[in-house]
């Protein structure tokens, strides 16, 4: 049995392979040769610094690309397995894979190595590789050592690590190149299972194509990849390649894979329908013959079988899901049943599968009871049956007489149905709460696909129909956990010896009686086309006439589809809001056949919606009388519990950052499912779209964040009594953010998150505890037109004002929460306007109307000319102020309405002008003409745009026609703190410039680097020598809100010459470019001539004069080689006059300043501009290190009495400086306390 390093040297070895291409990654390009020169050096330099040895691991955590294999072909030269760091990974989970595997060093990339430098040693790929000795040996190894280390997620609890050796892999790739091998000009792309496949091309002297992976799931970026890279084999999962099928005409498919000759599906199960789809669309080509394989492979065990997917299609007759194949070779299935330990069933007979032979992992690191449970030591007495050793699936299926696998599903209990993982015993809890149910038993039923469906066997106490089951669950469950059928029994069959529901026992489901009343069913022809529509799109076997679209689970995606098939088969054309206006079968039937055109939609009564939502009898006088008498006792929230609705949206995770970071709040996040994805992973997501994810972040979600599944607009917001009732005590606070916002969708289809949500919440912070509701209402709950609308308007007569469902969903929400205030309950409103991009990371929503406004103009270099006083406020102000009200204003918020809106920002045409003179050309034109300009354009934004503007806009006043509003309130607050309302201003010169600052542990150079960063928004690249004073700016900033990748800490010397050399260099990988310099460091020591020389005499001279020497000579290259740069010089006011007892430090400001005057004439024609910043006295701990004691006492008067410069008054200077246009020269500042001038 090979080893991968055995694969690879003989493939190297080989010379008609060596010169072959074998690595592609945009302009890189690697011969097999060149890869193993590179990968021999760098596997050499891990065991020459990393003493790296036999059995060790190296960890790769990069983004995919070309020296993602270099570092894989290392580490395994290496003798080291490799432990793939997914760059997606959130950090909590990072850490604890680094701290169990302890790899001896981790390769990246200068991009995103800073997140993870602290757990590991590090090697980044720089501009060249390292020379190590040419005596290192690298070490032998054998099939069973370790190759990999893998780390899968389970349903529940830590990520399992599984090693994996050699021999499964090598075993895997050569069975591959013998059953489907390679032929002449193949071009291989890899990204998914990206780990699996890279090698295979490789050692195969084949093009590897990596994909990178902003590429991958931009679907036409793909296509246009495939396409123009001539890709002729790629491995999808059924879900990317459906999804490139659904997103593209047929037309574009067969131009895209017009050169593939092999596609590989892995990872899911492939259904039949999906087959059917690639192949009418991919037919037999002349020259050759596309196949579809459809692989079986699994961590623990890699590959167990293949199977042809062309040749079954055109062999076999049709069925419902594809077979993943025959077993490979020298692999061992066996299907058991375990109910019977460890005994086969019979051909064709169901069972669990499980996996032997020589692709079996080593086991799970660290897991014993998980090894013991899936890795089956076999007893003696089956070994000659079974083998030595079995991986236990947990999946479902059976064998066939000719070796063909078919699997059926999965073992436990946890299923996964149209993408979302459902765990069967919570929604049999669910149905057993209902008072009429006595017992029931849930299963899965149907086949793995779209087929799959949940059936409920229910015994009743008291006879209710299907319909009314099904309404009342969809009032505690989500959609997609409501059984599709209802199997009504007298009781439950049960196995005797165990008294356990026998399951085999159940009877089948009748896929029309158990799913709806027969009084349910279509009566009309036009109810039974629309039925059979109905349940095609749904995915469904019948549907009740008389249910919602969208209680049976329909989306706008899934409206979108039934819309187009309602127009194929009637011939007539809906819209959307004509669905959400007749959504079920029977309504729609009725307009469709008596062309009935009425539309109540925008005519809902808004004051009758708020009078049956309302909770009229939940007073809590006894617990509201103690909660505000509680109050009086300088109640604080600081420290207590909140409640936070929609933390995945644009404001919702913006605050969560904003409590973290601010406060010490513990905060419970609750997170509506979605399909395929966790809760986790899309709160992680969230952040990090939003540029705010940082270590000390991720630190203080894992300890201080809490996430709960569930959904506001659900009864106990979608979670069991038991975990309600505990919240209900834990909580303190609630902040309600969660919305659906959509501006075109109506009232109906948005009342659920926004009114029912509201309501549900409203109920939870009465329940057995007072809690305060800080509830996010929007300013489009007052009607356009109106001037100086204050926070506390009565905002009643608004019927018939309010045109959209959004503004009429959230007036009744408002409404809702105004209601139980007036009642007692404390609440605090906040009526948002539109939220613009954070100051501090420049990331908008990007479904924002205004984004989608500049977005396109920007693309297509036209704007429409608007007179328009464009209205945002900044995101992070937004949360930051909400924070504030919370934590440090409770009383006097209480019961107020605060105006988040910002009716003096600038006209549409200043935003013009300012993006033009940023270097962005737009012209204005007409609005109808640019509207025309932008619908003929097929892009995301561009589309969306336009079905935003279909809607809204009608003419040019819709601009003109916005509200005007009062902050009172909230001008009030933020005097009361200190803080101004944001003005929107033109861009900074120095957003995005890179900045070196040096001497920025404490001080004046901590504060530049503060002010630099958070003000400027500058990337700051700051350097001392006391690395944890850096570590520790870096956490205030952070703190403070400043993105970790603007933020690059070095510890140096800056009289070392090599150490600036250092920082310089890090500071060009990491960013590209150095701006501006900023010559901070320094000494001053108090002391008397007389008493000379001394060594704080050199000590000055070397860090005043040569530390500021090296800094300069390191930096100038890069700015004379950019044609711009600024130098900034902190010198003194003692390089303009000399001062007593500073005679030393004096001399070194008088050479900073004589050589700055040549200098800045040196760099007039290079565009390098020089300016001296010359503070006096500053509050700094400079002077307290002067051992002179005589001379201290008789001229150090910057402890006289009189006021004195703080850090921040120069470092502001240093900004105004830097903050200047390119063609204004800041020569010096002179800045100094007002009472001592020189």
């Amino acid at each position: 049995m090979s080893t991968l390093v055995e694969l690879f040297r003989k493939a190297a070895n080989q010379a008609e392979l060596k010169s072959k291409i074998v690595v592609c990654d945009g302009d890189t390009k690697w011969t097999l040769a060149e890869l193993d020169t590179m990968s021999e050096k760098l596997a050499k330099h891990f065991v020459e610094k990393y003493g790296a040895k036999r059995g060790d691991c190296i960890g790769i955590y990069m983004n995919k690309c070309a020296f993602y294999a270099l570092a894989y072909t290392a580490a395994l030269k290496a003798g080291c397995a490799y432990l793939p760091l997914d760059v997606f990974y959130p950090q909590p989970l990072l850490i604890d894979i680094i701290t169990e595997i302890k790899p001896v060093v981790i390769c990246s990339t200068p991009d995103i190595a800073n997140s993870i430098s602290d757990l590991a040693p590090m090697y980044v790929f720089g501009s060249s590789l390292p020379n190590p000795s040419q005596s290192i040996k690298l070490p032998e190894i054998g099939p069973d050592d370790r190759a990999y280390i893998v780390y899968s997620s389970g349903t529940t609890g830590k990520p399992k690590g599984i090693e994996c050796p050699h021999r499964g892999a090598a075993f895997s790739y050569e069975y591959r190149f013998v059953k489907y091998p390679y032929v002449e000009n193949e071009r291989e792309a890899c990204n998914v299972f990206f780990v699996w496949e890279l090698f295979r091309p490789i050692l195969q002297g084949v093009e590897m194509y990596v994909i990178p992976d902003n590429v991958i799931y931009d679907l036409p970026e793909l296509c246009r990849f495939l396409s123009t890279h001539k890709i002729t084999r790629m491995m999808f999962t059924p879900s990317l390649l459906e999804a490139v099928l659904d997103t593209h005409s047929d037309e574009t498919i067969r131009s895209t894979f017009r050169t593939f000759r092999t596609i590989l599906l892995c990872g899911e199960v492939v259904t039949y329908l999906l087959l059917k789809r690639i192949l009418d669309i991919l037919p037999k080509m002349e020259a050759s013959f596309l196949s579809i394989l459809n692989l079986y492979s699994i961590s623990e065990c890699h590959d167990v079988s293949y199977s042809n997917l062309t040749e079954v299609f055109y062999t076999q007759p049709s069925r419902k899901y594809a077979p993943v194949g025959k077993v490979i070779p020298g692999v061992k299935v066996h299907v058991i049943d375990v109910s019977e330990g460890l005994k086969e069933v019979p051909m064709g007979v169901p069972g669990e599968i499980f996996v032997g032979g020589p692709a079996l992992a080593i086991g799970y690191i660290n897991r014993p009871e998980l090894n013991q449970h899936r890795f089956i030591t076999v007893p003696d007495e089956l070994r000659d049956q079974l083998g030595d050793r079995l991986y236990r699936t947990g999946d479902w299926g059976y064998l066939l007489p000719n070796s063909v696998l078919e699997i059926c599903g999965r073992c436990d209990t946890m299923v996964k149905i149209r993408g979302y993982s459902i765990e069967i015993l919570a929604v049999e809890s669910v149905i057993l709460e209902l008072p009429y149910v006595k017992s029931c038993v849930v299963i899965s039923v149907g086949a793995e696909g779209d087929d799959k469906q949940l059936a409920a066997y229910v015994v009743l106490k008291e006879n209710v129909t299907r319909k009314q089951m099904r309404a009342d669950l969809k009032k505690q469950l989500p959609f997609y956990m409501v059984p599709t059928y209802f199997v009504y029994l007298a009781s439950l069959p049960v196995v005797p010896a165990s008294s356990k529901v026998d399951k085999k026992a159940l009877p089948p489901v009748d896929q029309q009686k158990d799913a709806v009343e027969a009084s349910a069913l279509p009566k009309t022809a036009t109810e039974e086309r629309l039925a059979k529509i109905w349940a095609e799109v749904l995915s469904r076997t019948a549907v009740d006439i008389q249910e919602s679209f969208f209680d049976l689970g329909g989306h706008s995606l899934m409206a979108a589809r039934l819309l187009h098939k309602i127009e194929e088969e009637f011939g007539i054309q809906l819209n959307m809001r004509e669905l959400f206006a007749t959504p079920t079968v029977s309504s729609l039937a009725r307009r469709i056949d008596h062309k009935d055109d009425s539309d109540n939609l925008e005519h809902v009564d808004l004051a009758h919606q708020v009078n049956i939502h309302d909770f009229k009898d939940n007073v809590m006088d006894l617990h509201l009388r103690a909660f505000w008498r509680s109050t009086d006792m300088d109640y604080s929230f600081s420290r207590d519990i909140v409640l936070l609705t929609g933390v995945t949206g644009f404001i919702g995770s913006h605050i969560l950052v904003k409590l973290l970071l601010t406060t010490e709040m513990r905060v419970i996040c609750l997170i509506r499912e979605s399909a395929g994805v966790t809760t986790q992973s899309r709160l992680i997501d969230s952040i990090e779209k939003m540029g705010m994810m940082t270590n000390t972040l991720n630190d203080l979600i894992r300890s201080r964040v809490k996430i709960i599944s569930g959904d506001v607009a659900l009864i106990r917001l979608g979670l069991s009594e038991e975990e309600y009732l505990f919240l209900t005590y834990e909580v303190d606070i609630v902040i309600h953010a969660a919305a659906y916002v959509n501006l075109i969708f109506p009232y109906q289809a948005l009342h659920g998150i926004n009114v029912l949500g509201t309501r549900n919440i409203l109920d939870f912070c009465h329940q057995n505890k007072v809690k305060p509701l800080y509830y996010l209402s929007t300013d489009a709950v007052i009607p356009s037109n109106l001037k100086d609308v204050d926070e506390d308007i009565t905002n009643d007569d608004v019927q018939g004002k309010l045109m959209n469902g959004y503004a009429q969903t959230k007036w009744v929400a408002e409404r809702l929460v105004i209601n139980s205030q007036v009642r007692g309950l404390p609440t605090v409103i906040f009526r948002l306007g539109n939220q613009a991009a954070s100051m501090s990371t420049g990331r908008w929503n990007n479904q924002d109307f205004i984004y989608l406004l500049i977005f396109c103009s920007i693309q297509s270099k036209m704007a429409p000319d608007l007179d328009w006083v464009v209205e945002f406020t900044p995101v992070d102000f937004t949360s930051s102020f909400i924070t504030q009200i919370l934590t440090k204003s409770f009383r006097a918020s209480m019961g107020k309405i605060f105006h988040l809106t910002n009716s003096n920002g600038p006209t549409w045409r200043q935003i013009v002008n300012w993006i033009n003179d940023f270097g962005i050309p737009m012209r204005l034109i007409p609005l109808q003409q640019w509207v025309q300009l932008i619908s003929t354009n097929e892009g995301a934004e561009y589309q969306q745009l336009h079905k935003l503007l279909q809607v809204m806009v009608k003419d040019d006043t819709f601009f003109g026609a916005q509200s005007m509003y009062k902050r009172t309130n909230t001008e009030k607050v933020l005097k009361d703190m200190g803080g101004t309302y944001p003005v929107v201003t033109k861009r900074k010169a120095t957003v995005g410039k890179v900045c070196i600052v040096t001497g920025a542990s404490t001080g004046i150079g901590e504060a530049i680097v503060r002010e630099l960063a958070l003000i400027g928004y500058m990337k700051v690249v700051f350097c001392a020598r006391r690395r944890t004073k850096l570590m520790e700016l870096v956490s205030k900033l952070e703190a403070e809100g400043c993105m970790s990748s603007n933020l690059l800490p070095v510890a140096c010397d800056i009289t070392q010459m090599s150490d600036i050399q250092f920082v310089v260099s890090r500071a060009v990988e990491t960013y590209g470019t150095i701006d501006v310099l900023v010559n901070n460091a320094g000494c001053m020591y108090y002391e008397m001539m007389k008493n000379g020389p001394t060594k704080e005499w050199n000590l000055q001279i070397d860090v005043n004069c040569r530390g500021t020497m090296n800094c300069i000579g390191a930096v100038l290259p890069h700015m004379i080689k950019a044609g711009s740069g600024h130098i900034v010089n902190i010198t003194s006011d003692a390089g303009k006059r000399g001062f007593a007892g500073l005679a030393v430090y004096s001399g070194t400001k008088f050479f900073i300043e004589g050589m700055s005057q040549a200098l800045r004439l040196e760099m007039v024609e290079h565009g390098i501009r020089v300016t001296n910043v010359q503070p006096g006295d500053v509050e700094t701990e400079i002077s307290n290190y002067s051992t002179d004691k005589e001379a201290c006492s008789k001229y150090d008067v910057s402890k006289a009495g009189h006021p004195i410069l703080s850090s921040s008054d120069v470092a502001r200077a240093v900004l105004y400086a830097v903050n200047q246009p390119s063609s204004v020269a800041v020569n010096e500042i002179l800045i100094e306390p007002q009472a001592t001038p020189i």
